[in-house]
């Protein structure tokens, strides 16, 4: 598991044993409290052989270090946002998945059937209800994604519906602008073109086919294979994964682990409320933070990852893959005292849990 730092505190700032355990310490009963933590309680809890003097030096040493934060000389600590990263990367013990989460999290998923939207957002509840947290998932790019069937629906003026049956028979949807107001006459035929392509077939060797197609092809049919070009390219285009355009990929939140969210005490005053909007109302920024997710292998904890002014959110999210070297994220977002330990391993399950589902 990574923990996205930015340059700080190096990850041997610790200078013994006894730092790290008595900083360990603090940050999980900071976790579980949401208050300062003193040498005293720390004392009485965790390390009775130690005197709180003793225990007041050593967070006066990860005071120094950028790790522990103290309002005012009388108060208690709290980890700092760099304090969290080092925990999240160097110090977190990540507990073990029971065995019954995990079944519970395959029969979950299981109910979803063959629909990638419903799919996601059992997902996206899923991880709310165990967690606690707001649950998120970012369906993945369809540029390579092995498909079976593609074809197109009008929706209204310069608007369409994309239905994708994938290779293992997951149905996707996606809305798309049309470059033109294309009739369903026309999309037909269109249509009817895409049931003489070879499944399976992605997107990217579709678009190569028609401009081959199209190259050597000057007849009346030209027509046709120059709107499915267009339309192919916009189902692509329409969960994009490149960082340029991002603010359409499909984000899915479950409502319920919104309202948690929205609901938890750390974020009851105005200004925390009004951070806590901006950072995931604005879905393009949680698109790139989960897209930069999609490129590693791991569990990554991210510290504030909004941006400016929500600095108290964070993230914990994986990547899962779909098939033909697309993939997608998942994740659960919260206050920045998130149990880690708990609820890494529940993301981490469930993105393979989710892996598993696409490659039957």
């Amino acid at each position: 598991m990574t923990a996205d730092r930015t340059p700080g505190v190096a990850a041997d700032a610790f200078r013994n044993d006894r730092q790290k355990r008595i900083f360990a310490a603090a940050v999980q009963d900071y976790i579980r409290t949401g208050e300062p933590v003193a040498s005293g309680s720390l004392a009485e809890r965790h390390f009775r052989d130690l005197s709180p003097a003793s225990i007041r030096k050593v967070l006066h040493e990860l005071e120094e270090l950028g790790l522990l934060a103290q309002a005012h000389p009388s108060a208690g600590r709290t980890p700092t946002e760099e304090g969290l990263r080092v925990y999240a990367d160097d110090v977190l013990e990540v507990k073990s998945l029971p065995a019954g989460v995990r079944s519970q999290i395959q029969l979950e998923l299981s109910k979803a059937g063959f629909s990638a939207e419903s799919m996601f957002t059992l997902c996206s509840r899923v991880l709310s209800n165990l967690t606690s947290h707001m649950g998120l998932v970012m369906a993945p790019g369809l540029g390579t994604l092995s498909l079976r069937k593609l074809y197109f629906v009008r929706l209204g003026p310069g608007q369409a519906l994309a239905v994708i049956l994938t290779r293992n028979g997951i149905v996707q949807n996606r809305i798309l602008a049309t470059p033109e107001d294309f009739s369903q006459e026309e999309l037909n035929e269109v249509n009817v073109f895409l049931e003489g392509v070879e499944s399976p077939f992605t997107l990217e060797e579709l678009r190569a086919r028609i401009l081959k197609d199209m190259a050597e092809c000057r007849s009346e049919f030209e027509r046709i294979f120059r709107r499915a070009f267009l339309l192919a390219s916009g189902a692509s285009e329409a969960a994009p994964a490149s960082e340029g355009d991002l603010s359409e990929r499909d984000i899915y939140m479950d409502g319920e682990g919104r309202a948690r969210l929205i609901d938890h005490p750390d974020f009851r005053d105005a200004e925390a409320m009004r951070a806590l909007f901006k950072a995931f109302e604005n879905k393009r920024r949680l698109a790139e933070l989960l897209n930069d997710v999609t490129g590693g292998n791991r569990v990554r904890v991210v510290i504030g990852p909004s941006g400016e002014g929500a600095d108290g959110l964070a993230l914990v999210a994986s990547p899962y893959r779909a098939g033909g070297g697309e993939s997608g994220a998942l994740g659960v977002l919260g206050p920045r005292r998130l149990n880690y330990a708990e609820i890494v391993p529940v993301v981490d399950y469930a993105a393979r849990v989710l892996s598993g589902i696409f490659h039957k």
